[in-house]
Formats: C-alpha cells, structure tokens, sequence
C-alpha cells in the first residue's frame, strides 16, 4: 500500500491552520478482539472506504473499509505523504480483498523480490476456499510446481497455507518428497523473504508484512473466501470508536480517503489539525487510486478549500487518467458538513 502522494502543488486553495453482489462467504477462523486505551485528538487518524488502492500499474488491494492511527516513524518529524516510510499505519478496524493476481502480485513484487530467492514467476487463483500457486521453484535447476493449499488464521495471526495438492514437474509432489524423507522446507531457503515462512510442508504468512510501504500493523480477527477473493478482516480496537466522533468523513462521500487530526506534510506545505478529504469523481464503482500516479489524477480533477478550512479533492480513478486524451470529470456535489 504505497503512500507516495506526490506534491499537491500551489493549485490546491488551502489554510494552513489548525456495486456488484458479494459471493457466499466462507469464515475459515476467527480470533478473538483486542482493545486500547482511548486516544486523544492530537493524533492523526485515516480512513479509507471502497478504494482500490494500487499494488502496482495493474493490480490493487481492494479495500472495503479501513480505519486507524497514523504515527509517525519519528517522534519530532510530521508524516509526509511524499515519503512512504515516514509514517506507519495502526490498524484499528477494516476489510480488505485480495485478489489471485493481487497476491501474486505481492509475492513476486515485494515477498520474493529478493537475489536468490527460491520461488519465481508466480501465479495465485483462489478458488473453493483454495489458494493455487503455480511457478517456478530453484533449487539447483528451475522445477515448475502446482501448490493447492487450504487457508486458515493461526492464534497469532498468521495466515497458514497448508498444501493439499503438491505437484513437480508434473508429478505428485507430495510423494516424492515424502518417498525422500523430504519436506518443502527442506527445499525452500526463505530467509531473504518478507513476511513468510515455512513450516514443514507449510507457508506462514504475516498479512501486514507482505504489503508495500508505509508499513501497517494489526492483527486479524478473521479470513474468509468469498467466491476469487480472499477477505481479512482485522480485530475493531477500543479506539476505533474516535471514527463515530471526531474523525468521521464526509458522510455524502461513498468512496474516499480520509485523514483528520494531527500534522501531515505534502510537498512543500504542511497542514495542522488535518483536514483533508480525497474523494471519487465517479461513485457507481470502486475508487481507482494508484497514489504514486496521484499527480495525474489530481491534475485531471478538482480541489477546494471548505468553509471549516478543511480541503477536498475529488479525481476520477486512475485508468480514466492513463487514456488519452484525459477525461472530462464530472463532479458530483459536495456537502460543507
């Protein structure tokens, strides 16, 4: 989830003051909630409701809701959204989606992206409550494999895939290693890999630590399969409660992104008491949002300051702006609250 949002240049007017049906669901675990000690206003908070938010050019992790604290990674310098490690996200509640390329994606552009690494070109379907992962597996010569796994949430919220199916060069898998007194982690060294290990025959995966910059934390309460996704959804913290109050958005928006409270800093300008709404010029579908293209959304739609001295910037998704010539967005309107 990159937070590079560009420099939102001199254009923006500011004061610098203080839809398709969803699938059966399948629950594969649950863990139990967690709570915190209520939060002052003085800490910046972010929401982010029915975004797309771009892996890379194609793929996207789908966000259905997502809510939570962000803290700076240095007490004494504001969070900047031209710098994705600047700041970390603090879960407090929210679902998010995966699709099959979305996780492929992950694991072969951030997990296994490293000199060495055992696993490559990899390919993820999910499909009855199943994660399938094809590609190719070195260890000495390059070996294509089919691993079909089942999916389940560990007590310390850990995602567990556990193979079901294994196939080698075309031949079970499973068999061989076992004829040879092997295990899969025999086989993979993934100690350059982020956020995953072997267990066995096993891969344990760590939900916030597969994701691209800035770095999130959280625990999951819950992991399903609904229809080609795959669902996570985190345990709700005590404090999440400050979204019914005084971080709450624009409640005329449908699809947007949030922040409130706190300093944040973009390009040249740095905002106190953060007030800042991105919304979708086009609610009839998710928000398209790629936040290190966010200048060319930007550019192709509008922003203005409201009377609570709060900004609103509303753009239309982000494979509307890489046609050409760019669209013509329409706005719908926006409520002053």
């Amino acid at each position: 989830m990159r937070m590079r949002l560009g420099v939102l240049g001199a254009a923006m007017m500011m004061t610098l003051v203080p839809s398709a049906a969803v699938p059966e669901r399948v629950v594969i675990a649950r863990v139990a909630s967690d709570a915190t000690d209520p939060v002052s206003d003085s800490a910046m908070w972010i929401q982010m409701r029915n975004v797309d938010l771009h892996i890379d050019q194609t793929n996207a992790l789908g966000v259905r809701e997502l809510r939570g604290e962000v803290v700076r990674t240095h007490a004494d310098v504001p969070a900047a959204l031209d710098d994705s490690k600047s700041f970390t996200v603090r879960v407090t509640a929210g679902t998010v989606t995966l699709s099959g390329d979305a996780l492929a994606a992950l694991l072969n552009e951030f997990v296994f992206a490293y000199r060495g690494s055992p696993l490559k070109h990899l390919h993820a379907r999910i499909a009855d409550s199943r994660v399938i992962l094809r590609g190719v597996m070195h260890k000495g010569v390059d070996l294509p494999f089919e691993i079909a796994s089942t999916v389940a949430l560990e007590p310390d919220g850990r995602v567990r895939l556990h193979p079901t199916k294994t196939r080698i060069l075309g031949i079970n898998g499973a068999k061989l290693m076992h004829a040879l007194g092997l295990h899969l982690d025999k086989l993979l060294n993934l100690r350059g890999a982020k956020g995953v290990v072997v267990d066995r025959d096993d891969l344990l995966l760590e939900p916030t630590r597969i994701l691209p910059p800035p770095a999130i934390s959280g625990r999951l309460a819950t992991i399903a399969v609904e229809g080609d996704k795959l669902v996570q959804t985190f345990v709700r913290l005590a404090d999440d409660s400050i979204f019914d109050g005084f971080a709450h958005p624009d409640t005329a928006a449908t699809n947007f992104i949030y922040f409130r409270g706190g300093e944040l800093r973009f390009g040249k300008l740095l905002m106190s008491d953060t007030d800042l709404d991105i919304l979708d010029g086009d609610s009839r579908d998710p928000f398209d949002l790629d936040l290190d293209e966010y200048a060319r959304q930007l550019v192709a739609g509008t922003s203005r300051t409201m009377a609570n001295k709060g900004l609103r910037v509303v753009m239309p998704d982000y494979r509307l702006v890489t046609q050409r010539p760019a669209p013509q967005l329409q706005i719908s309107p926006l409520s002053t609250r």
